[in-house]
């Protein structure tokens, strides 16, 4: 039997595989990821080169009533740092500094911590090493080392900057060394790619042979194998061993080692430790324009917000709160990015909410900070679309007749008597025969309303907290000493017609008044004195009286609802604190209902006595008009502007808006007005 080959021998026929090879490799490490790893490199640049094209402006003044700097010390030298570098250089650097080291370092030349330096430089944050103050542990300066030479700065001389690192005191932490395994095994991987294709465009393997080979034999054998399958053009050839020479395959392939799943991973890793997304590397699978416009709306406001604040806090606190002179500070322009453009403009359309809401302008813009510079009159809150200051009293006054609210229907039981010796005839009207502005009607018309709807929703809140007091004292009482199967729910709820008295007794005076106040400021848009409206003497009191037999259906609604949640806490056996509960649950609800009610019941009083003033007044046609926003119904939307002669229905069968004898569908929490029409 042939001798076996020693191990010297059998080392010279081993080639080295990929994965040795990479073994081999890692010895060395990877010193340069920047340069030398593509994702590092992309994921690094995708931050520093989207900040760089931000403009970095200056401010002076308050946060509040900020005012922007032009020109001066601070804004020339960000604008040219030094001579080796623009300012747009200088940021770029600062957060390739950051990306790969944690921190960034400018040294500021300059004499003390109240001058403006003349020049900023930034350098590899290697090459400083912090002094520390043994007594405080402070830092007290900063030593610059390159070559052999040491060079002291004192703390005034530079601006650090850094990320929080939870394992040193006084150094950043960069997202780098976070992912290093990441990007170790992804580089390694990728010499590995290299290792294959140059060496043999297989996995590695042995030659075996069970005979002694010479050096000569050795030699030849092995040029022959290179020179036949060494590079990837000669992949996969066919092979000629002679003198029992056999290969045997000892290397993984890349599919066996699942390569490319492999080296995705590695990439998703690293990107995840710079908060970097596909998108911004120009990697587009499994993306769309949709997901890809949000993953650079995400980058921006997850990533690089948070980066220009730091860089703004660290300029603010190092440089600019130190400087003499007026306040002045430096802030990215938020406004020049446009993945953020669509966040501005939801942040002007809930602005605009706000401010028809009545909140003031001025409060508007400091709350969501939206930028716009104070304006005069911008303290000063106003009502939807009528532009009159929230808390104003009364009516606007444009003729010289003053409202003066009635003090007696605030003080009706119920409805009054009639006698004939109390009507009164009114004399002739005169109208001023102007053309009305519709806008304008309705402005006048919605700041009414809204000041009594709100005194009815008032009266409707604390109406239903005395219904849900009194049906918990109901319950209390009725099942203390009872057992619950001996009681039906009908038992247990309020007395109606209790409560439908004292709901016309809050209703009525509610009624009059709003009456009353509407008509009069119909007088008062067309130029007539309101002290000759009397609502008394109109068809519009019949119309009252028969909503004040209507209103008592509020109270069927609430009792129809009681009685089906006490039904079936009844059927479950409850307690009498778990029925209680239910009570409570239900009128939970009180103040949307209290909203919704006082609008329809406001709406429905006033339309009708607008109604009977424009007849007294001779008036012939109305127009529809409408509140204008999104609220508005779509039936409603398209009836703006319609002219009909009065007594005449409008397409949705109202002869006017909020007609308590409309439909409904129609008339339910209108907000729109009949205009009168002068030709």
């Amino acid at each position: 039997m042939p001798a076996l080959p020693t191990f010297p021998e059998t080392d010279r026929l081993f080639f080295l595989s990929p994965h040795l090879l990479m073994a081999q490799l890692r010895q060395g490490g990877l010193t340069h990821p920047y340069k030398d790893h593509v994702w590092v490199y992309s994921c690094v640049n995708a931050i520093a080169q989207n900040l760089m094209g931000i403009p970095l402006l200056f401010f002076t003044g308050s946060r509040k009533d900020k005012k922007l700097v032009e020109d001066g010390p601070l804004v020339q030298l960000f604008e040219t740092p030094n001579p080796m570098m623009s300012g747009a250089q200088l940021i770029e650097a600062t957060f390739i500094y950051l990306g790969l080291c944690g921190e960034a370092f400018y040294i500021a030349e300059r004499k003390n911590a109240r001058e403006v330096p003349k020049e900023l430089w930034t350098f590899h944050p290697n090459r400083f090493k912090e002094v520390v103050d043994k007594d405080t542990g402070l830092i007290a300066g900063w030593t610059y080392e390159k070559g052999g030479k040491k060079i002291p700065f004192g703390s005034h001389e530079i601006i650090f900057f850094r990320y929080f690192n939870p394992y040193h005191d006084y150094r950043g932490l960069a997202p780098l060394q976070a992912a290093q395994a990441g990007i170790d095994q992804d580089f390694w991987a990728s010499r590995y790619n290299a290792a294959f294709f140059k060496n043999n465009a297989q996995p590695g393997g042995i030659l075996e042979t069970s005979a002694n080979l010479g050096d000569d034999e050795f030699k030849r054998l092995l040029a022959q194998w290179n020179d036949r399958h060494q590079g990837v053009s000669k992949a996969h050839a066919i092979a000629l061993l002679e003198g029992g020479v056999t290969y045997k395959q000892t290397g993984l392939s890349q599919k066996d080692m699942d390569f490319l799943e492999q080296r995705k991973f590695n990439r998703e890793e690293i990107m995840a430790a710079f908060k970097v997304p596909k998108s911004e590397l120009g990697i587009y699978e499994d993306l769309n324009f949709a997901t890809a416009k949000t993953q650079d709306r995400v980058f921006w406001t997850k990533t690089l917000l948070p980066k220009m604040a730091l860089f703004e806090f660290v300029v603010w606190h190092q440089l600019c709160a130190k400087l003499s002179g007026p306040e002045t500070w430096a802030e990215f322009d938020r406004t020049a990015v446009d993945a953020l453009k669509e966040d501005l403009k939801e942040m002007l359309d809930a602005g605009q909410k706000v401010w028809q809401m009545g909140v003031p302008f001025n409060v508007v813009n400091e709350t969501l900070n939206l930028g716009f510079p104070k304006v005069e009159g911008g303290d000063v809150g106003y009502l939807p679309f009528n532009m009159m200051p929230v808390g104003s009293q009364g009516l606007p006054d444009p003729s010289p007749f003053a409202v003066v609210p009635p003090s007696q229907p605030e003080k009706a039981a119920g409805p009054p008597p009639w006698p004939a010796a109390s009507l009164h005839i009114p004399g002739p009207q005169v109208i001023m025969r102007r053309k009305m502005d519709p806008r304008v009607s309705w402005q006048q018309y919605h700041h009414l309303w809204a000041a009594l709807m709100g005194k009815f929703k008032e009266k409707m809140e604390r109406f239903f907290s005395w219904q849900e007091r009194l049906q918990i004292k109901l319950l209390e009482e009725r099942l203390a000493k009872a057992r619950l199967r001996e009681y039906m729910a009908e038992d247990l709820l309020f007395d109606l017609s209790e409560a439908n008295e004292i709901l016309k007794k809050l209703a009525w005076p509610m009624y009059l008044t709003i009456g009353t106040e509407s008509g009069k400021t119909l007088f008062v848009e067309l130029g007539a004195d309101p002290a000759n409206f009397v609502l008394a003497d109109t068809a519009a009191m019949q119309v009252l009286k028969d909503k004040l037999i209507k209103v008592t259906r509020i109270n069927d609604y609430t009792r129809e609802k009681l009685r089906e949640t006490l039904l079936e806490g009844l059927a479950k056996t409850e307690s009498v604190n778990e029925l209680q509960q239910r009570v409570k649950d239900l009128f939970g609800f009180s103040e949307a209902r209290s909203l919704n009610i006082a609008r329809t019941e406001t709406g429905q009083a006033a339309a009708p006595a607008r109604d009977a003033a424009m007849d007294e007044l001779g008036v012939e046609k109305v127009q529809w008009w409408t509140a204008g926003d999104t609220e508005v119904r779509e039936t409603h939307q398209f009836l703006e502007g319609m002219v009909v002669p009065r007594g005449m229905p409008f397409p949705n069968g109202c002869l006017y808006p909020c007609d308590p004898g409309g439909p409904a569908e129609q008339i339910i929490n209108c907000r729109c007005v009949a205009v009168p029409v002068i030709d």
